[in-house]
């Protein structure tokens, strides 16, 4: 519930709102956009400072504080007037969000499981996908009934169900079950030192950027092809609800295989996925089978960061890992949806900005298929 609600919503509620942003205020695609980019910019580029706080805190108390602050901020925008006040609150969301994301989630559940670890995370991180199922569907009904100020008060109200549940629900002192011997995270010096991060960095970051390319801009695309908003934002819905199973999916394999063979079938639904609805008309009944297939890559690359962090290094004192790791995933999903928009901008055509994408994602697949001798675990060393 954290994940679905306190993030996805945060998260998944903008590619609904980006149109009738443009509509209400006269904005550009890439001004209403670019709010979107800051919070998926500041949950990337804060992850290292939040895994700080959660090695210091706990992830429960770094939570509770992150719900607090993206239910402000969700209030705040329900009173925007102008582009400066629009960017200050996404600020301020995005500061929220990053406190409420998959990491501290993952190190909140990671230490209750010695085995089946990846399926664990995968599991929880469904929870995205539920958010985004409900998200943009949410987000387009409030706003048919209440308007864009109504449906931002609906979501900041909707952040009282995560918070309650870990308040009442996550015990303070975290988990206390057995664990095995596990190998202590390296140091951040020792880490960027190490192939491996630079290889998975660079494959999230491309893959991620991709995926968000597509993810922040398809409801724009299907209704600028005429598409009704509810059907668009269902279409959507069902894409990002497919990535609750492909969640599941590439936990199960980083189990059974390796983190990067998860990752790798993630990344091949993920081009898949992007090529087929290049070579789909939107109004085809076909789009929904896309965007299952999309979705199956997009949930499973979101689980990437803790199952290759917890595969390498287990789970005492990761979050300074992970949150370094997540630079990558967080600059990717930041300028993905931004740099498509800017490239509609230019072009006034949806299709140009997913090739881009595509050609991305095919080089973040490749990357991650011919690196495999150097990723593999035994070759980490870390004293």
């Amino acid at each position: 519930m954290i994940l679905a609600v306190a993030f996805g919503f945060s998260l998944f509620c903008w590619p609904a709102l980006y149109r009738p942003l443009t509509r209400a205020h006269g904005w550009n695609f890439a001004s209403a956009n670019l709010g979107g980019a800051v919070i998926l910019l500041l949950i990337g580029i804060l992850s290292p400072v939040v895994g700080i706080l959660v090695d210091r805190f706990t992830p429960r108390k770094v939570i509770l504080g992150g719900t607090v602050i993206a239910a402000t901020a969700l209030a705040l925008l329900s009173t925007i007037h102008s582009l400066g006040e629009y960017y200050a609150y996404c600020v301020l969301l995005g500061i929220g969000t990053s406190a409420v994301s998959i990491l501290p989630a993952s190190i909140l559940i990671g230490p209750f499981f010695s085995r089946w670890r990846g399926l664990a995370v995968g599991f929880i991180n469904a929870g995205i996908g539920l958010g985004g199922f409900l998200a943009p569907r949410l987000a387009t009904a409030q706003i048919a009934v209440r308007g864009i100020s109504g449906a931002f008060v609906v979501l900041a109200c909707c952040m009282a169900i995560p918070f309650l549940l870990t308040l009442i629900v996550v015990k303070p002192g975290g988990a206390r079950v057995p664990q095995k011997a596990e190998v202590a995270a390296p140091s951040l010096r020792l880490l960027v030192r190490m192939p491996m991060f630079w290889i998975f960095g660079a494959a999230l970051f491309l893959l991620a950027h991709s995926m968000l390319g597509v993810q922040q801009n398809l409801i724009s695309w299907l209704t600028g092809a005429h598409v009704p908003p509810k059907e668009a934002a269902l279409i959507l819905a069902i894409t990002l609800g497919a990535a609750a199973p492909g969640k599941v999916i590439s936990g199960l394999l980083a189990d059974r295989m390796s983190a990067r063979g998860g990752m790798l079938f993630s990344s091949a639904c993920v081009v898949a996925g992007i090529l087929a609805l290049i070579q789909t008309a939107p109004k085809s009944e076909m789009i929904y089978w896309v965007g299952i297939i999309f979705g199956l890559g997009y949930g499973g690359i979101f689980n990437a960061s803790p199952t290759i962090i917890f595969e390498y290094f287990g789970t005492r004192q990761v979050g300074k890992a992970l949150g370094l790791l997540y630079l990558f995933f967080g600059l990717g999903t930041a300028s993905g949806g931004e740099i498509a928009a800017r490239l509609f901008d230019q072009t006034h055509d949806w299709i140009v900005a997913f090739r881009f994408d595509l050609i991305l994602a095919i080089v973040g697949l490749v990357l991650l298929a011919v690196t495999g001798g150097i990723t593999r675990l035994r070759g980490v060393r870390v004293s």
